[in-house]
């Protein structure tokens, strides 16, 4: 640009052209305005007065305060920020602990009003406290072992309920809670089927699949007295108990009812056969499935059985994905299907269906009572073993990088967790509760480990890490993977464990003025010193 029209722009405005970003100088003629407004900053006190990015954005320049351009000093000045008072600033976030224990003050007190903290669901705000939300995501943690949650924390949930997070379907733990406080004040009856109740419906449910709870499952339903006698009970009545019949309406009424049926509808019909029809006792119906038990529908069931025989003889299972298609019959479609009817049995607390003993007989474990995700891995991992591939889980064998080993390591991990009959299946791959006990909850590998060594290797090889944003060292791109550090550290309040390494390697990595001119004057400097001395 010509002197003349740079000397007009620095005339009108002189921080028109920065050496820093244009989006700092935006942020700062921001802050100038408020303190203008609304009187001097507070960074002491956090910047109680400005609006929450305003005062990330002023603690963030506070931090960074050595490392600023003298210049961005100066107009930090302008506003009230000095060397002391930006040693002085406090965060604009909240105080987490303190946020913890409000958090878990609501909790006492909804378990206080409510009996537990089951029934708190995402959307739950207690005293307009986001209740919901904060247990949700307490729960997460647990279960994921992602982010672990806090000693102290998870031993305050448990005090306030020990079900707070529990193995199983929360689901479940609510209809417990309600099926408890019903029956305290009922006795349980369970060869009426719990009528008097009205949760009579999940506690049939529960007898009939009884055998297929957790221990802890099993305890709890004990403690409001149910117990593997109480269920068997239960499901006696289920298998016995004929179908209410449906009452036949009086003699004096039937005339009106016809009508008046025939006002409201005239194609209705009324005539003497269906007043006969209305007028029998209907005879009690059986409970049958629809499949295995008529015979027009036994040739299609023998072809399905065959070919889940074949299926099983080529891969030893049946825990086979819902697509899955064998010679052109979709066998995943139908063990699905058989697995849903299955499952709509066990809810209506009717026994099993004579014909799922076939498949019962082809595979013990063809419809589990946990996620079949979990059997087709097992099977994967007992496939691993049989093909003769090296499986030490003590030694972590396969590694907890593939897919195999995550799953072995899940499975370590949340072995106490397991139903029994998946203990069981565990061991035979030689995995028990005593290698499951010597399996440390490591901490998640560090996903910029990588990256970090080609970082050293470039700064050893060329003495800076002021790569050009497309370069790639030994397949990685390592400019690229700079430049989203630098856009990462530019929102941070304060440098992660990955940026403060670069920082050892290279103190000038993320410099506060444009990084174009500091990768120019690696490149001058490096040239200065390969030049001959004169």
């Amino acid at each position: 640009m010509p002197a003349h029209q740079a000397a007009a722009l620095n005339s009108i405005y002189p921080w028109w052209n920065t050496p820093w970003s244009t989006l700092w100088q935006r942020t700062w003629h921001q802050a100038r305005t408020h303190t203008r407004t609304h009187g001097p900053l507070e960074p002491a006190r956090g910047f109680p007065a400005t609006s929450f990015s305003l005062g990330e954005w002023l603690y963030l320049q506070c931090t960074r305060y050595p490392a600023l351009h003298p210049e961005q000093q100066r107009l930090l000045a302008e506003i009230g920020i000095d060397a002391h008072t930006a040693a002085a600033a406090r965060p604009r976030r909240r105080n987490l602990k303190a946020s913890a224990e409000e958090a878990l003050a609501h909790a006492r007190s909804y378990a206080t009003e409510h009996g537990g903290l089951a029934s708190v669901t995402s959307a739950t705000v207690h005293k307009g406290f986001r209740l919901g939300q904060w247990l949700a995501n307490q729960r997460n943690y647990q279960r994921t072992g992602h982010r672990p949650l806090p000693a102290g924390r998870a031993q305050a949930l448990a005090a306030i309920d020990p079900w707070w997070c529990p193995p199983w379907n929360l689901k479940w733990q609510r209809s417990y809670d309600r099926a408890r406080d019903a029956a305290a004040d009922h006795p349980l009856r369970p060869e009426n089927g719990f009528t008097d109740l009205d949760t009579a419906r999940w506690l049939r449910r529960q007898c009939s699949t009884y055998d297929q709870l957790a221990p802890e499952q099993q305890r709890l339903l004990t403690d409001i007295g149910i117990t593997a006698n109480v269920a068997r009970t239960a499901l006696q009545h289920a298998c016995t108990a004929p179908k209410t019949p449906a009452a036949a309406p009086a003699p004096g009424t039937k005339d009106k009812t016809s009508q008046a049926r025939r006002a409201a509808d005239p194609a209705t019909p009324t005539g003497p056969r269906h007043a006969r029809r209305t007028a029998e006792r209907k005879r009690p119906r059986q409970p049958r499935s629809r499949l295995g038990h008529r015979p027009d529908l036994r040739p299609g069931f023998e072809t399905a059985l065959a070919h889940a025989r074949t299926w099983h003889a080529e891969h030893g299972h049946l825990a086979v994905p819902r697509d899955t298609r064998h010679d052109g019959y979709p066998l995943g479609m139908w063990l699905f299907s058989q697995r849903n009817r299955a499952k709509q049995r066990a809810r209506a607390s009717l026994p099993p269906s004579p014909h799922l003993s076939e498949l019962t007989a082809i595979d013990p474990w063809w419809n589990p009572p946990w996620d079949l995700h979990w059997q087709r891995n097992y099977y994967r991992a007992r496939d691993h073993i049989e093909a003769g591939k090296p499986f030490d889980p003590a030694a972590r064998i396969p590694a907890p990088s593939t897919v195999l080993g995550t799953w072995v390591t899940r499975a370590c991990l949340r072995y106490h967790l397991l139903h029994p009959d998946q203990q069981q299946l565990l061991a035979a791959l030689g995995i028990t509760a005593q290698t499951a006990g010597h399996w440390p909850p490591s901490p998640r590998p560090r996903p910029h480990t990588e990256a970090l060594q080609h970082a050293r290797v470039w700064a050893a090889g060329h003495g800076h890490l002021c790569p050009p944003i497309k370069t790639v060292h030994n397949g990685f791109p390592l400019g690229q993977w700079l430049d989203s550090q630098r856009q990462l550290a530019k929102k941070r309040s304060s440098p992660s464990p990955t940026q403060q390494t670069l920082t050892t390697i290279d103190p000038w990595w993320n410099p506060p003025w444009d990084i174009l001119w500091q990768r120019a004057w690696c490149q001058y400097r490096a040239a200065i010193s390969e030049a001959p001395p004169s």
